[in-house]
Formats: C-alpha cells, sequence, structure tokens
C-alpha cells in the first residue's frame, strides 16, 4: 500500500504545472498518457486499484500486463475507487498557485465517485469562481478527447467561455463503440448481471458495448471476435461518413495489431483529422480485461476542428 510520501508524488503533473491563466485537471480513467500530460502540463489524479487488501495507484504502482498476468493465472479479482477528496485538494491547491481557473474533467459520474470527490475538494477550497468541474459523461478516451481538446484550446489563447463550448459539444457528440472477448471479468469485478456473463459463456458470444447517458451497457452480439470488430467498425462508418471533420481513437486491452487494422479502415472511410491509438489505463483493464478494443469517435465543428488540423 502507498505512504503518504509515495502518495506527493501522484501529482507530479500539478506540481511541475507551468504558469498561465488556466488549467487542466483530469482523473486516470481518462487514458491520457505521461507524454501528453508531460506535453499540456495535464495534471493526472490516480484512481485507487485494490487487490487483497493492497491499493495501488492507477499507472503509478501497478501497470496493465501485471493485471492481466494475475486475472488470467491467479483469477484475480480487483476492485477500484475513486481518487479522495483530498488527493484533489492537493492537485487544486497547488496549481492555483499559478493559475486563474481550473478545468477539471472526469469519468461520467454514473461510472464512478470521482466527480464526487472533486465536487467535495472544490466546496472545502470554497473555489467554486476557480474550478469549473464538468462530467464527461464518458470515459477513457471520450474524457481524453475533451481534455486535449481543451488544452490545445489554451494553447491557443481560447477564451473561459469558448472552452466551455468545446466541451460540451463534445459531451454530447463523443461516442464509443466497443467490443470484449468475455464478460467473465466484468462479472468478477460485479459491473455486469451474472446473467449476461452466463450466457457469453454458454454461447460464445462477443458482447458489444456503448455509453449511453454515461452507462456502459451491450449495443449488440457476435460469434466471432473477428465478427464483432468488423461491426463496430461498419456502425462507425455508417454513423461519421458524412460528417466533415472526425477525430477518432482506438483503445485497447492487449490489442494493438487489431487496433491499426480497424484504424486503417476507418481512415479510409471517414475525413479524420486527429487520431491516436491508446492502451487503456490499468484501472479499465482491472474490470475488462484482455480483449478490449474500443472505438472513441466524435463529430467536429470548424472551431474544433482547427484545434487539430
Amino acid at each position: 500500500m502507498a505512504n503518504k510520501a509515495e502518495k506527493s508524488t501522484a501529482m507530479e503533473y500539478a506540481e511541475n504545472a507551468g504558469s498561465g491563466d488556466f488549467a487542466i485537471v483530469t482523473d486516470s480513467a481518462s487514458d491520457i498518457t505521461k507524454e501528453i500530460a508531460l506535453k499540456y502540463n495535464i495534471s493526472i489524479v490516480p484512481i485507487y486499484i485494490h487487490l487483497n487488501g493492497k491499493e495501488f495507484r492507477d499507472g503509478i504502482d501497478i501497470d496493465s500486463n501485471k493485471i492481466y498476468e494475475l486475472q488470467q493465472k491467479d483469477k484475480a479479482v480487483f476492485s477500484t475507487s475513486s481518487p479522495s477528496p483530498h488527493d484533489f485538494v492537493e492537485a487544486y491547491k497547488r496549481l492555483l498557485k499559478k493559475h486563474k481557473k481550473i478545468f477539471s474533467i472526469h469519468i461520467s459520474s454514473n461510472l464512478s465517485a470521482v466527480m464526487k470527490s472533486a465536487l467535495i475538494a472544490r466546496d472545502l477550497l470554497d473555489a467554486k469562481e476557480k474550478i469549473e468541474i464538468f462530467d464527461s459523461r464518458s470515459g477513457t478516451m471520450g474524457t481524453g478527447f475533451m481534455v486535449i481538446a481543451i488544452a490545445r484550446a489554451i494553447e491557443k489563447g481560447y477564451s473561459s467561455r469558448k472552452i466551455s463550448r468545446i466541451l460540451s459539444f463534445l459531451r454530447e457528440n463523443i461516442r464509443l463503440y466497443g467490443t470484449i472477448d468475455t464478460l467473465k471479468y466484468l462479472r468478477r469485478s460485479g459491473r455486469v448481471p451474472a446473467i449476461a456473463s452466463f450466457a457469453s459463456r454458454l454461447l460464445m458470444i462477443k458482447p458489444m458495448l456503448g455509453i449511453n447517458n454515461g452507462v456502459v451497457g451491450m449495443i449488440g452480439i457476435s460469434f466471432t471476435r473477428y465478427g464483432s470488430l468488423l461491426e463496430i467498425t461498419r456502425r462507425v462508418t455508417r454513423d461519421f461518413r458524412k460528417e466533415r471533420w472526425v477525430m477518432v481513437s482506438i483503445i485497447h486491452t492487449l490489442g494493438f495489431d487489431e487496433s491499426q487494422k480497424i484504424l486503417k479502415r476507418l481512415q479510409g472511410s471517414l475525413n479524420i483529422v486527429y487520431s491516436m491509438i491508446t492502451k487503456c489505463t490499468p484501472a479499465v483493464g482491472a474490470h475488462t480485461g484482455p480483449g478490449l478494443i474500443g472505438v472513441i469517435v466524435s463529430k467536429l465543428d470548424r472551431e474544433i476542428a482547427d484545434l487539430f488540423i
């Protein structure tokens, strides 16, 4: 379990963030990589991962590969918990020494208590005017794209009002299409009903997932891995082929080669102005296990597209 001295290093990006009017905070479920965080001075507050009474900070004390190894060999059952209000207080206090306002963007409040901790921290600091806390109603790179977009907007000197508009636009338009090999890891963690996992094993189906109103749910099934990947690619193409500008992220847990193939297909059919392939954070893998492939996609308007072109 991490001690207090170790926990302070969880805020390394907040501590080292540069000066300027605006700062950005997110949680580790946003899948923002360390490289992107350092490039844009993004402060990442880690989610906690628990196993057999031990506590690990997401992406700091444990990595995804270790989680998958324990899941497959030892049938380890992980749980996760949100950062504490104190974790956010620590990050906010450091940032407010150098910045006039903080945009704090987080995983859907229907999926985690992260938002609750952030709101409590803001109240403790009596800083409602200085800290804007935003529920992405999404997760992984759905949240991450919002973070990257406003990081670029801040770089270009956008006003607070424009940044808030960008966040609202993306929240309304970001979509997630995903598939996993099995629901057994989600069932172990209590994230899906046992009957759904039983059906998955019995019929050998490959569930397809989406997010609606900030909640993960099944959007379809396939009987083969190839079929499920083909179907989510087809759905993305169908839904976004008429859009003038699109950004796409392929997220995965041990599925980089498959992710490359999907992205290549989408690049041939959509006008993608920004794309990336992202390995999911350990906090996501702790629930899904290996085999997750997701497509995070959003249409863009001219103002947001200009941030990426």
